[in-house]
């Protein structure tokens, strides 16, 4: 058996990303598999399955490193410590017994030696190796094949027993990639000046402190004092108040850097004390800020559904090869599931990734349809459904065609349950890909898509155009999702057609010409599909401000077998002047199952309008705010996704994001901001990032 490298994690190019290389010492050609079962269990379902690497794992590549020894097992070292085990200096050695290993590294079990050390020829040996197989390195990670625990690092090189656990490999990750300090004491007192680690300090001026904004103006400064003669950490002085975390709290308290006195750390127990709490804010913060760049992370592209079915929207976010999702406590967001190049099975995440959200197997949680038709040498279309925790498994995957589809670049989807089996499927639409047009339907078994018919050129009564503009609902109420479609640049004329699903098919029940019940059809127009009055049939609002001399929007109301004018609005609708600019979402954003109207003008006047627009059922009244949302200043980027992170009745929230930022919106009876976040998704208990 050979020397060899597998990439295990890849986020992206490695000129783009932090680079591990794992190399293992002591491991006979016997011991690979053992070796390879370890590399997976520290890194992949270890330290990047949990809390912070779990939430930034797309900033790093993983290349595991097989060498092949001759002897398994390191050289192992016995020390006489003389009853001294924190001091080197007076220590002898018992007995070295040498074994021929690929790194040559010696493992003592002795924390005064840092529990394993260097032989003659392991920075060589190591090295050679490094340039050899993973030359763009930027931390080293070394398993020993060792009798015993321990762990050294420091500088980018993490060296590990098979015996360690996760907890304390991620605990080396914050030497290593976070440049945090130790948070453990051993008694002693420092001497030195300030540290430049950010999580230790001498500094006791909670005006000057370091942490300053991470800690409550309650918490009492310092928060826990050395005792004389203790060689543990300060805990809390006191009674603790109610709610506080040891680990997400932060304080003063006496103890750090293996010192016990006169320095000083920001928790009680954070993982670069104790390894398996969780990185405390200030520690967590650093290393979120260190890797934010390579991260890629950012809150473009995002989407919103129930995966979990609890009644509340979470937050789908996708970034190049990389997806987080973010479970809705009702007010805030909290990252719950990472996913960084492949799902299991065969799907692999792209830049040019589209999501389309709906319950397609009708288990009262939202699955997700994601089609790709760009970054490969064919579509790809993947049906991702719970994995029965926080997070999404694929369940079926199409390589270039769905059945009786050959998928083209640029396939549109369209969610909607056309046959009424309580279960979402999908509507395909390509208008320019082939010699004809196409439309397509076909159900969802919930573990697949079966092929219910198309349609080559014309739907009944209907000729196709590539400019077809497709929408979805249930204009007449009998729980079937139909189809509506809009044409206004292909012919002389503009068309608008219903088409009524009869769950095998589509059957015209009108066409309209050059108008749409009282509304004047032009190539501008914009439509917008919604029940704007409760009857339990899909209504159109429609928008124009291209065509005319000045803004117009529409309510036109389904009767269920065609449309009839209720309300158009010329330039006003009462609260809101219409202009160019206006953006239009639909929401039902009071909760009372009438489809209201989000609107978002950055463009037209002296700054940005924010508003929501309730339906009566009959009419419109606009309530907004201008250039600030609370703390959220509107922008000309500001993208904005109604949803429902609060749950119960509607869609009462919208999540806006841009690159940086992500806020929670309440809608009614005004928008009203409720959380911001910046560059990344975390609750602190006191402070935040920025």
């Amino acid at each position: 058996m050979a020397d060899s490298v597998t990439q295990i994690l890849a986020s992206g190019p490695v000129g783009t990303k932090q680079n591990i290389a794992v190399l293992g010492d002591g491991f006979a050609a016997g011991d690979q598999t053992a070796y390879n079962t370890k590399v997976d269990d520290l890194l992949i379902k270890g330290v990047f399955a949990h809390d912070y690497f779990m939430e930034d794992k797309s900033a790093f590549n993983i290349f595991r490193v097989n060498l092949i020894s001759k002897e398994s097992v390191v050289t192992v070292r016995k020390y006489d410590e003389h009853g001294t085990s924190t001091n080197p200096a007076d220590d002898t050695i018992i007995s070295t017994t040498v074994h021929d290993t690929a790194l040559g590294y010696i493992w003592s079990g002795s924390w005064a030696h840092c529990w394993l050390e260097e032989g003659a020829n392991t920075a060589t040996l190591r090295n050679a190796a490094l340039a050899k197989w993973v030359p763009d390195f930027d931390l080293v990670v070394v398993i020993l094949n060792a009798p015993g625990g321990g762990g050294c690092g420091g500088g980018g090189l993490q060296v590990v027993t098979i015996t360690s656990d996760w907890a304390t490999m991620a605990h080396e990750f914050g030497h290593g990639t976070g440049g945090l300090a130790d948070e453990y004491c051993k008694g002693g007192k420092w001497t030195s000046g300030e540290p430049d680690r950010v999580n230790v300090t001498v500094n006791k001026n909670r005006a000057t402190l370091k942490w300053g904004k991470f800690v409550n103006p309650s918490t009492p400064v310092p928060t826990g004092a050395f005792t004389a003669g203790s060689t543990t950490c300060a805990p809390y002085a006191g009674t603790k108040p109610p709610g506080w975390s040891d680990s997400d709290d932060a304080g003063l308290f006496e103890g750090g850097s293996t010192k016990s006195e006169a320095i000083y750390r920001p928790a009680v127990n954070c993982r670069m004390r104790g390894n398996s709490p969780p990185y405390c804010p200030v520690c967590y913060t650093e290393m979120k800020r260190r890797q934010d760049p390579y991260a890629g992370h950012t809150f473009r592209h995002c989407v919103a559904g129930d995966f979990d079915g609890d009644g509340r929207d979470e937050l789908l976010v996708h970034d190049g090869n990389s997806i987080l999702i973010h479970h809705s406590t009702g007010s805030t967001y909290e990252v719950a599931f990472s996913s960084v190049g492949r799902l299991p099975v065969t799907w692999q995440f792209a830049s040019d990734d589209q999501f389309f959200v709906g319950d397609f197997n009708g288990d009262g949680k939202d699955e997700v349809v994601v089609y790709n038709g760009t970054n490969w040498d064919k579509p790809f279309l993947g049906l991702l459904a719970s994995d029965g925790g926080s997070g999404l498994k694929l369940v079926a995957v199409y390589n270039g065609a769905l059945p009786n589809w050959n998928m083209g670049r640029h396939d549109q989807f369209f969610v909607g349950d056309f046959n009424g089996a309580g279960k979402d499927d999908l509507y395909v639409f390509n208008g320019t890909d082939w010699s004809k047009k196409w439309v397509g339907m076909f159900s969802c078994t919930g573990t697949a898509f079966t092929f219910v018919t198309r349609f080559e050129n014309s739907l009944p009564n209907w000729q196709m155009g590539a400019h077809d503009q497709l929408y979805v609902g249930d204009f007449d109420g009998d729980g079937k999702d139909d189809l509506m479609v809009f044409n206004g640049t292909d012919w002389t004329n503009r068309w608008f057609g219903m088409f009524k699903s009869t769950g095998a098919g589509l059957q015209q029940t009108v066409l309209y010409k050059d108008s749409l019940a009282g509304w004047n059809m032009a190539k501008g127009d914009k439509h917008f599909i919604g029940d704007f009055d409760g009857d339990g049939k899909a209504d159109v609002y429609v928008s124009n401000a291209a065509d005319w001399n000045m803004s117009y929007l529409g309510m036109m109301k389904s009767t269920g077998t065609g449309l009839s004018g209720v309300k158009v609005y010329n330039g006003e609708v009462p609260g809101w002047k219409l202009s160019k600019g206006d953006r239009f979402h639909v929401a039902d954003t009071d909760g009372n199952g009438k489809a209201d109207l989000v609107v978002y003008n950055a463009t037209s006047w002296e700054t940005q309008f924010l508003g929501t627009m309730t339906s009566s059922g009959t009419a419109l009244n606009c309530q907004w705010k201008k250039d600030w949302v609370g703390e959220w200043n509107l922008g000309a980027t500001d993208e904005f996704l109604p949803c429902n992170y609060q749950g119960g009745a509607g869609q009462p929230n919208v999540v806006v994001h841009n690159r940086d930022w992500l806020g929670m919106m309440k809608t009614a009876p005004t928008p009203t901001l409720q959380r911001l976040y910046y560059r990344w998704v975390h609750n602190y208990r006191h402070g935040r990032n920025w």
